[in-house]
């Protein structure tokens, strides 16, 4: 199981002498074949194979095609065999997919990972009982379930029914009230980043209620399941609210740069103004759209970027060189640089531009 701990020791590692090849891949068998995924690997790899040892190529098809059991939803390897350096993350939770090279592993997928399912809890009431689950990055860690006081049912009508109906509120209010302490205990204890809760809707909205407010603004959704829905089903469920509330805070860093650079403040939406403010170093967060490549040119002498091939660079003459991916190279500078980059899927006018900057001046 990934942990907290797992990312701060790939961050950690570095390699000077021999590149580090990262590679994210989504294994999700819920919507693609084997063969599917493993073609989607023979072109990352082909992208990569002129700036890695064969050796790392190797190991990576080794695994996928031949080792990997097929228990996850995601993978994340990490290789530099001449080092002597060797992760595989089989993850629950789905990712993108991507390959890096350079002298670190490229940890910044997993992290955005982390704070999206890294920890959270998800809380199914009804009016005689809760169930509790905390999962870590998709994985469930505990369980726990509390049985209330009953509600009796009656048939009469007339005062009696009032006041039997008096006493079944006050007994769910009760049976309410020590859910919400249990559900309070249980985050106090796991520290979930998001709560999701499930449940009728009128009983969720009065628990909501009960519960302390630093959980309430942890809530990130309401799920559609019941205390006796399947595990696979809350989970299923709880990583659709996940991403969605992932995306609506990718859509709001695309949103503010797209806004900034057409006031002429803090931020860029084209390639080449994005190329030349990442030369800079002055890029707060890439921002990229999921599945944009393109080559770009820079010039060998004053490092002026364009995307269109010249024979000589318009400022001082020199000639250019071709990176071959402006993605990759972006990435590499704005993490070397201390930037933060974000890959978004199904922003419209990202799509369009490719990329785009929240800068830092």
């Amino acid at each position: 199981m990934f942990s907290e701990q797992d990312l701060r020791e790939l961050a950690a590692q570095e390699s000077l002498q021999v590149p580090i090849l990262s590679l994210y891949l989504d294994v999700d068998p819920r919507h693609q074949t084997k063969d599917h995924y493993r073609l989607t690997l023979r072109h990352l790899l082909e992208r990569v194979e002129d700036q890695v040892p064969r050796g790392d190529i190797e190991a990576v098809q080794r695994f996928v095609e031949l080792e990997y059991d097929g228990s996850g939803r995601g993978l994340a390897i990490f290789s530099s065999r001449n080092q002597g350096f060797w992760r595989v993350f089989s993850l629950a939770v789905p990712t993108p997919n991507l390959v890096f090279v350079g002298h670190k592993p490229y940890v910044f997928p997993l992290a955005k990972l982390w704070d999206a399912y890294g920890r959270f809890a998800v809380a199914l009431v009804d009016k005689t009982h809760v169930r509790l689950l905390f999962y870590q990055m998709g994985e469930l860690q505990e369980a726990i379930q509390l049985h209330g006081e009953p509600i009796k049912r009656h048939k009469q009508g007339g005062w009696g029914a009032e006041k039997l109906q008096r006493h079944e509120d006050q007994v769910a209010y009760r049976n309410l009230k020590e859910a919400a302490e249990l559900t309070a205990s249980f985050c106090e204890r796991y520290q979930p980043r998001y709560l999701l809760l499930g449940g009728p809707d009128p009983t969720v909205v009065e628990f909501r209620e009960l519960l302390p407010r630093p959980w309430q603004d942890r809530i990130a959704g309401t799920i559609p399941g019941d205390r006796v829905s399947g595990e696979e089903e809350i989970l299923e469920a709880s990583l659709r609210i996940l991403q969605q509330t992932e995306q609506a805070r990718e859509f709001a860093l695309v949103d503010a740069a797209i806004t900034a650079a057409a006031k002429g403040g803090n931020g860029v939406m084209n390639l080449d103004d994005t190329l030349g403010a990442a030369a800079e170093g002055r890029v707060h967060v890439l921002l990229v759209a999921d599945g944009f490549h393109t080559p770009a040119y820079r010039c060998k002498n004053c490092s002026f970027f364009t995307v269109i091939s010249r024979e000589a660079c318009p400022f001082c003459g020199a000639a250019f060189e071709r990176l071959p991916d402006a993605v990759d190279w972006l990435i590499a500078t704005v993490l070397e640089n201390g930037g933060q980059v974000e890959i978004v899927e199904g922003h419209p006018r990202l799509q369009e531009v490719g990329v785009a900057a929240l800068l830092r001046y």
